[in-house]
């Protein structure tokens, strides 16, 4: 079985950029914690990391009727195929997709596929091999990750929020890209203890998890 790393080494790529939200963008631990750097200097690839705190994957509209800002549909050719284009790509989006219920009949699992399945076509279109693009599923919340935050991020179930789960490895194996099983190796490997008290946000040891996922990811049959 091959893995994300393996795949890295044999082809030598040289470069990577990780797509997503806060917990790209490393929100509230230190540089060399974050998934990203320690995925980069694991890989030994030079990193450009193209996380937004805040944002959605999807270019669905919200209750206000208008997309959410720097939503990742609406911002990959900029970030993926610019000019600072890397070897390979990373994307952890779903959590705030999976935890947003504010604008249920716009802003839900179906736009979330939709979209992911959009930017998925496109880098597959632009020259991205399918095994250059690993994709994680999103992370593991506590329950009370469900009753924190902004207004529209309240309120949604477990089960709603698991769903996207499957959605993310079903885009994987559908594409033929690597899958990361970020929710369930964080689940198994610590749960809550993984998460920082503001009950959303991976700790340092939780975003060590994310990096061995990414590590470790491997193609669905």
């Amino acid at each position: 079985m091959t893995h994300f790393a393996d795949h890295v080494l044999r082809t030598e790529k040289r470069s990577i950029t990780t797509f997503g939200d806060s917990i790209t963008a490393g929100a509230s631990v230190p540089e060399a914690t974050r998934w990203a750097n320690r995925l980069a200097t694991r890989l030994h690839l030079s990193l450009v990391n193209k996380g937004i705190s805040g944002t959605v994957l999807q270019g669905s509209a919200d209750a206000t009727g208008k997309p959410r800002q720097d939503n990742g549909f609406h911002r990959f050719r900029r970030d993926l195929l610019g000019e600072d284009r890397s070897d390979c790509v990373a994307i952890l989006y779903g959590t705030n997709d999976a935890r947003h219920t504010g604008a249920p009949s716009t802003l839900n699992q179906g736009g979330f596929v939709r979209d992911y399945r959009a930017v998925l076509t496109a880098l597959i279109e632009a020259g991205f091999a399918p095994a250059d693009i690993v994709i994680g599923s999103p992370v593991h919340l506590s329950d009370a990750g469900f009753a924190v935050g902004d207004p529209e991020f309240i309120g949604q179930s477990r089960d709603g929020y698991e769903a996207y789960i499957g959605s993310v490895r079903s885009l994987a194996r559908d594409f033929g890209t690597f899958y990361a099983p970020v929710h369930e190796r964080m689940t198994a490997e610590g749960g809550d203890a993984l998460v920082l008290p503001d009950c959303v946000h991976p700790n340092p040891d939780g975003h060590a998890v994310i990096a061995n996922a990414f590590a470790a990811a491997t193609i669905l049959d």
